[in-house]
């Protein structure tokens, strides 16, 4: 590892598969409540529950996958950590400041919030709402 710039290939690397799985719960998310308005609605609860155990299987597996890079990801910017000053060039040193700063941190947080928000949307969504009856 010649300046680190490897690593932040590495990083990059992770937050695009990050972000993939991501857009991939969002889009099995919508699929869900899809399902919810027009046919799991008017289902009995083990349907329902059927349903939802198939969602989070689904949800785990995407999220697994995704902590799988966020550890990868650490890894990565530990290793940059540990790069002694003089061998980590500008790009690299300005990389690793950025990743300190509040948008990184910050951005971490809203997405895994969002993991909370999608899973709490399903739950309500399959188990208390009601389809209104002019919706018919």
């Amino acid at each position: 590892m010649s300046d680190g710039a490897d690593l932040i290939a590495l990083v990059r690397s992770a937050d695009q598969q990050v972000s993939v799985l991501f857009a991939q719960m969002i889009s099995i998310t919508f699929a869900m409540i899809a399902g919810i308005y027009y046919f799991l609605n008017r289902a009995g609860l083990a349907l329902k529950f059927f349903a939802f155990i198939s969602y989070g299987v689904g949800m785990l597996a995407f999220f697994g996958m995704a902590l799988r890079e966020s550890n990868i990801k650490l890894i990565a910017m530990n290793a940059i950590d540990a790069l002694p000053a003089s061998e980590r060039g500008p790009m690299v040193e300005g990389f690793r400041q950025l990743s300190k700063s509040w948008l990184f941190q910050d951005t971490s947080i809203l997405i895994n919030a969002a993991h909370y928000v999608l899973w709490i949307s399903v739950i309500y969504l399959l188990f208390f709402w009601r389809k209104p009856a002019h919706a018919e």
